[in-house]
């Protein structure tokens, strides 16, 4: 096949073709730039759709929450009265206990006379009287306050024969520091 077709007419059928193509690709372009425009918007309208489904849950949820506002107070307020209790309950020394437990660590042939206890007691000097019948049963008194665990010193003050008591006849004065964790029995 012989193309008789003059040269400046071969061109212009080229360029044609090249023009036909480019305005497909420039409808194709502008099909998917409306269908981005399109979608864009759908998205937009969706997401403000469930901005505003969202605050009304919010508004729904702060109205029924409001209406718990008196409970949290009350809830957080007996947070606070049970943290109160609890300082005062781990100050508290139980006076019974500690004083059973000194009875327990008394040797036989001894007797309590006299005996301070209080809160300030605690890791501090104090005095404790007592009468036994001898004064080997003073020195097993003392030994039995040091091995008890409730005293970190333990010393004699006086030990005197008494006049007092014919069973109890030795009187005994001892300086005690009772063990800060003594209190906590």
């Amino acid at each position: 096949m012989i193309n008789l077709l003059p040269p400046e007419h071969k061109r212009d059928i080229r360029a044609a073709r090249a023009n036909t193509l480019l305005i497909k690709y420039n409808f194709l372009l502008i099909g998917v730039f409306a269908f981005l425009l399109l979608s864009i918007g759908v998205v937009y309208v969706y997401l403000n759709n469930t901005k505003a489904a969202a605050e009304v849950t919010m508004q729904e949820n702060e109205a029924k929450v409001s209406g718990f506002a008196s409970t949290k107070e009350q809830a957080e307020q007996f947070r606070q009265n049970l943290s109160t209790a609890k300082q005062i309950l781990d100050k508290e020394v139980n006076y019974t206990k500690v004083i059973l437990k000194i009875a327990q660590s008394l040797p036989a042939g001894t007797i309590l006379t006299g005996l301070s206890l209080d809160a300030a007691t605690f890791g501090k000097e104090t005095a404790l009287s007592a009468q036994t019948k001898s004064y080997d049963q003073a020195i097993k008194l003392k030994d039995a306050l040091a091995q008890s665990g409730l005293f970190t010193d333990v010393h004699f003050q006086s030990i005197a024969a008494s006049t007092n008591s014919s069973d109890y006849p030795i009187t005994v004065n001892l300086m005690v520091t009772f063990d800060t964790k003594a209190a906590k029995v």
